[in-house]
């Protein structure tokens, strides 16, 4: 488990950045993905999830919150400013490179796409100017996708979430305006959850890597060290979608980890990383409107049966996007089902807890309407009868309520 921190460094580096890479390459089988290793370092992040969901609902968790919201309050306070800054920052890079879209493997020269780097800095002063900045992003999102092709640009749906950001950063609604920030840590986690499967299906892309950066195994095999790097990849960014404290120690790893990385792939590595740190800073230092009453033991079913749809998925629309249709329908339909469990795990508590209050209601009601039945035979007794009246069962309910 300690070694397998420090062997993460090489999922911080983006594969495309730094190895050319044959997109219509066929991925590893199957069987040929989920061997003894992958089991193991995937029973690992299970364990560590269900452990970090279990202390973030005692009262050590509890503590843990408050002193990071205490720490992390004037980052917190200066969300909007920092995030227009970085991502000023970054297209301002992008432009003065004069040879990148977005990220350093999308290439494009055009005088239209150096114009457009350099006004999104501009638009990002004022507020009143972001749904430009906005349009912006979304302009150099598809003509990356025209360019290098659709499955491709899904490496990177944060710009997506950067452009939300700001397109509803104007906007008068209380509720929008809240969603804005859940809506970019979500397309964060994704930028990081699905490129982690190249580490599972491509291994022979990264291998070229850890043959110029030996020290990154530790001594281990190349095998080992792929595998293990992209479960804690994929781990961490699942983790960004889980409970406030939970997805707050993922968000300050990750930041680590690609913080780190920069010393051993180079300062395009930083650049090309610098607005997702700054989102990831970002994630820790958001406390969550409400905590989540989320159970521990689901956490370890809902990120197994997740890990393994989106290898799956991502084999499946590979296939898809790249081969033939029938090829793609086995791994498309496990996905599917894989991700249908998933939903079930999120729900079922749900549902069990709302079962179980329906039942304690309806024999609420059974018991008041036959009180109430019973004491209707007590009225109708004669008069000259002394016998006090039963007050019911509601009657009381209603009196209790009446005089407080």
């Amino acid at each position: 488990m300690v070694s397998a921190i420090p062997m993460a460094t090489t999922a911080s580096a983006h594969v495309k950045w730094f190895v050319t890479c044959n997109a219509a390459d066929d991925p590893l089988p199957p069987q040929a993905v989920f061997t003894p290793t992958f089991w193991l370092f995937s029973a690992l992040f299970v364990t560590v999830l269900y452990v970090g969901c279990a202390i973030e609902q005692t009262k050590l968790g509890a503590s843990l919150s408050r002193l990071l919201d205490r720490w992390t309050a004037p980052l917190h306070e200066r969300t909007d400013g920092l995030l227009r800054a970085v991502a000023a920052v970054s297209f301002t890079l992008l432009w003065a490179d004069g040879d990148c879209i977005l990220t350093p493997e999308l290439k494009g020269s055009s005088i239209w796409l150096s114009a457009i780097q350099v006004l999104i800095p501009l638009y990002l002063i004022a507020r009143a100017t972001l749904p430009a900045a906005a349009a912006g992003i979304l302009v150099l999102y598809g003509y990356g996708a025209a360019s290098d092709g659709l499955f491709h640009m899904l490496d990177y749906p944060f710009f997506l979430g950067l452009a939300a950001y700001f397109a509803l950063s104007v906007s008068q609604n209380a509720k929008l305006r809240a969603f804005r920030f859940d809506c970019l840590r979500w397309t964060v986690a994704l930028s990081l959850m699905w490129p982690s499967m190249e580490k599972f299906l491509y291994p022979s892309w990264i291998a070229p890597i850890l043959a110029q950066h030996p020290e990154l195994t530790l001594g281990f095999d190349v095998g080992t060290v792929i595998t293990a790097a992209g479960v804690v990849e994929f781990g961490l960014a699942f983790a960004l979608f889980w409970t406030p404290l939970v997805r707050r120690f993922a968000a300050a790893a990750l930041a680590l980890l690609l913080f780190a990385a920069t010393f051993d792939f180079g300062k395009m590595d930083g650049i090309g990383h610098l607005m997702i740190i700054a989102l990831l800073l970002l994630v820790f230092a958001d406390p969550g409107r409400k905590q989540a009453s989320c159970r521990p033991a689901v956490a370890p079913l809902v990120g197994g049966t997740t890990l393994l749809a989106v290898i799956f998925l991502y084999a499946g629309f590979h296939t898809l996007y790249y081969g033939s249709s029938p090829a793609a329908v086995a791994p498309l339909v496990s996905g599917a089902a894989l991700a249908l469990l998933t939903v079930s795990f999120l729900c079922l508590p749900g549902l069990a807890h709302g079962l179980r209050r329906a039942i304690r209601r309806r024999l609420l009601l059974w018991l008041i309407e036959r009180d109430e039945a019973g004491d209707a035979l007590t009225v109708q007794r004669p008069r000259n009868l002394a016998t006090p009246r039963h007050v019911t069962r509601s009657e009381r309910l209603v009196a209790v309520r009446t005089h407080g």
